[in-house]
Formats: C-alpha cells, sequence, structure tokens
C-alpha cells in the first residue's frame, strides 16, 4: 500500500505523515511540497493522496486534477485551511473522497482515509475517553445533557463538559455537528 502527503508546509507534512505511519507502519508514504512533485510522485499510483488545496505550482482544482488525471484509482482527501465555498465545490466535483479543514483532529482523517482506501485497518478510537465516547453515543441518540446525566449517572454540568470536549475531539462546531462526524467517520 502506498500513500502521498501533499503540504507547503514541512511541519504540517511531517506531522502527517508520522500520524499515518504510526497508525500503518507497513503502508510506503511519499511527501511533496507542491503540485508538480504531487504530480511526479502520483506517477507511481498511491491508493490514496492527501492534499493541501493551497500548494505553489498550480491553483488549487488544476492541482487536484492533476493529480487525479496521473492517479486515476487513488483516493483524493483534501485538507485546507481555505472557506470558499464555490472553490470547494468545484474541488469536490473532481472526484474527491473527502474534503477537511485543517483545524479537524488527526483521527477524524485517518478514519476517512481508511474509510476510503480498501485494505487499511480500522481506527482504534481510544483516544477518545469512554465516558466521552459514551456521551457521544448518547448525543447521537438526541438524548439532551439532562437525560445524558440522568442515564450515566453524572451531573448535566459533567456532561456539558464531556460534550465540549467531545465537540473539540472532533473539530466539531456543536454537538449536531459533532454526531454527523462521528457517524460519517464510523465511529458511533
Amino acid at each position: 500500500m502506498r500513500g502521498l502527503i501533499c503540504d507547503d508546509h514541512p511541519l504540517m507534512r511531517e506531522a502527517l505523515s508520522g500520524a499515518i505511519r504510526d497508525r500503518w507502519p507497513d503502508l510506503t508514504v511519499e511527501e511533496a511540497g507542491d503540485y508538480p512533485t504531487a504530480w511526479a510522485c502520483a506517477e507511481a499510483q498511491p491508493d490514496f493522496c492527501l492534499v493541501d488545496l493551497a500548494m505553489p505550482g498550480a491553483d488549487p482544482v488544476a492541482g487536484i486534477s492533476g493529480l487525479r488525471a496521473r492517479a486515476p484509482d487513488a483516493a483524493l482527501v483534501v485538507i485546507t485551511g481555505l472557506a470558499d465555498k464555490d472553490l470547494l465545490a468545484e474541488v469536490r466535483a473532481c472526484g474527491v473522497a473527502g474534503v477537511f479543514s485543517k483545524n479537524a483532529p488527526t483521527e477524524l482523517m485517518l478514519e476517512a482515509i481508511r474509510a476510503v482506501v480498501p485494505g487499511l485497518q480500522a481506527l482504534e478510537v481510544a483516544s477518545l475517553p469512554p465516558r466521552q465516547r459514551e456521551v457521544l453515543v448518547l448525543l447521537g441518540k438526541g438524548l439532551t445533557n439532562k437525560e445524558i446525566g440522568l442515564r450515566l449517572g453524572i451531573s448535566p454540568a459533567t456532561v456539558k463538559i464531556h460534550v465540549a470536549r467531545t465537540i473539540s475531539w472532533l473539530g466539531a462546531v456543536n454537538r449536531t455537528d459533532a454526531v454527523a462526524r462521528a457517524q460519517r467517520a464510523r465511529i458511533i
């Protein structure tokens, strides 16, 4: 199995590569800091490409299209700090498997990669403490903080703390977004 990590910031690129190598030590990971290098690396037919949109060498749509042309079977997962909805719609139209904010938790991106690349092992969710996982499951059932507290035998204030930490862990903006992200990542 082979992966390609593309980001023009060395620290980000190395952090993502490290997280992927830690999760899947047998995976071959190449790195690129600009689109022309990414295109050259894509000729090796990686199973997936984790790509920052804003890199030197091409505009985002041309960059992603170039990767798609050179590695047509690769799962393309985009990470970005850009929030331009029209641009992101154009990028999605290029056949990407997912678009994630650079603020999303690493675990969520790893699970997204695993979900779109056959053969990669499922992500362990051990980094989410058991109580927060319980709260997340109950959030998914639509329970209020008070109802969750009654079920778990804890105060609504404690539930509120667990909910806030869970939202943060998932990189979500609110409890509804947290549930949606967890369901998409098959955490719950």
